[in-house]
């Protein structure tokens, strides 16, 4: 394990200073546990559903610290990037996105098939802060 640390102001300065960023420069980190998650001080959870975009938007542009689980996100798609939820049948199939997203259903699976995903398993949660 590493015992390095950064000066987590400092990094976030410079990217401001230097790239003139538009927006906060957020974290996000994947929690084995709902319990490690909700631990984070001041930590909002939804009311509603969303898609994973809201989540890191409501970080990015309004400063907050949100912590979701499966249950908070609109579908699998937003869960299985994440680790969320796995890369079962329905989801390699491409069908909730052929028509919408891609012509044909084959496109779709390929994408679906194409896509890096964090493994399903390991994770319960997932927060995201400025």
């Amino acid at each position: 394990m590493s015992t390095e640390t950064y000066d987590w102001q400092a990094i976030v300065d410079g990217l401001n200073r230097y790239l003139r960023l538009r927006s906060i420069p957020i974290g996000m980190k994947l929690f084995e546990t709902v319990e490690a998650m909700e631990a984070i001080p001041k930590i909002r959870r939804p009311r509603a559903k969303h898609t994973t975009d809201q989540i890191v938007a409501q970080a990015r542009q309004l400063g907050w610290t949100v912590g979701i689980t499966m249950a908070d996100l609109i579908g699998a798609q937003c869960g299985a990037v994440i680790g969320l939820h796995p890369r079962d049948d329905e989801w390699l199939s491409g069908n909730r996105m052929a028509g919408v997203w891609f012509k044909t259903l084959e496109d779709a699976s390929a994408h679906q098939h194409a896509m890096d995903c964090v493994p399903h398993g390991r994770y319960a949660a997932m927060a995201v802060a400025p």
